[in-house]
């Protein structure tokens, strides 16, 4: 990129992006040491955005994964199920709150409606699901159902801890980039094969049709 920009229009850029930023892509490591700091910019807007589309597949995959174990436990219409909104923790202060969180997704929506309040419900609700809370509620006869292709047979606590892990750690980044922060000192490559796997344990040819177009790997091969 920077072969073809001036350096005037090199400036400009920077005062538009603001010079604080671009430092950070100015002194950032792993590079050749003719990129400059706008082509460093450049890749990592492409990075996040193509970690976007893998992390919407990961997302989707997951929230379904416990919308199936919900509806095992407490029935097609589980966002309206008394036991299971009890069930839900709700802290004070600023803490996540998900019984909060589920009724805010539902209140405007006729009971039956269950795939609205999922579309509606944050990424954080998903992750909470797979805390230690709800290991005998929900995981001892849901998580080997619902991730069938986990590796080697193990207990259902196990599962469900390495999902809860990897998902936390997705889910932190996908703030990040959510945010428009530098996600250059993350472990990318660890990252998307972390997808993968969530995705594969849930359903191998939904994982194999993923990785056919992804494009965070295309991306770490032609880091400037």
């Amino acid at each position: 990129m920077s072969n073809v920009l001036a350096i005037a229009q090199i400036h400009n850029i920077t005062c538009a992006l603001s010079a604080a930023r671009l430092a950070t892509f100015e002194d950032a490591a792993g590079f050749s040491a003719t990129t400059c700091a706008v082509e460093k910019y450049s890749w990592h807007a492409l990075m996040s955005a193509a970690f976007f589309a893998s992390l919407h597949v990961c997302e989707v995959s997951m929230r379904n994964a416990v919308d199936n174990a919900l509806c095992a436990v407490y029935g097609q219409d589980w966002p309206w199920n008394r036991n299971f909104e009890r069930s839900l923790a709700n802290p004070g202060g600023p803490h996540f709150q998900p019984r909060t969180e589920l009724q805010r997704a539902r209140a405007k929506m006729p009971i039956g409606a269950t795939g609205k309040v999922i579309a509606e419900l944050k990424f954080a609700f998903w992750c909470h699901m797979f805390t230690a809370r709800y290991q005998g509620r929900i995981w001892d006869s849901q998580v080997l159902p619902c991730f069938p292709h986990f590796p080697h047979p193990t207990q259902p606590a196990l599962v469900r801890q390495t999902i809860h892990a990897e998902l936390e750690c997705l889910r932190r980044f996908r703030n990040r980039i959510a945010h428009h922060e530098p996600i250059l000192s993350d472990p990318l490559p660890h990252l998307q094969a972390s997808i993968q796997s969530l995705i594969h344990w849930r359903c191998p040819d939904l994982a194999h049709w993923h990785g056919t177009w992804e494009t965070v790997t295309r991306y770490l091969r032609i880091k400037p």
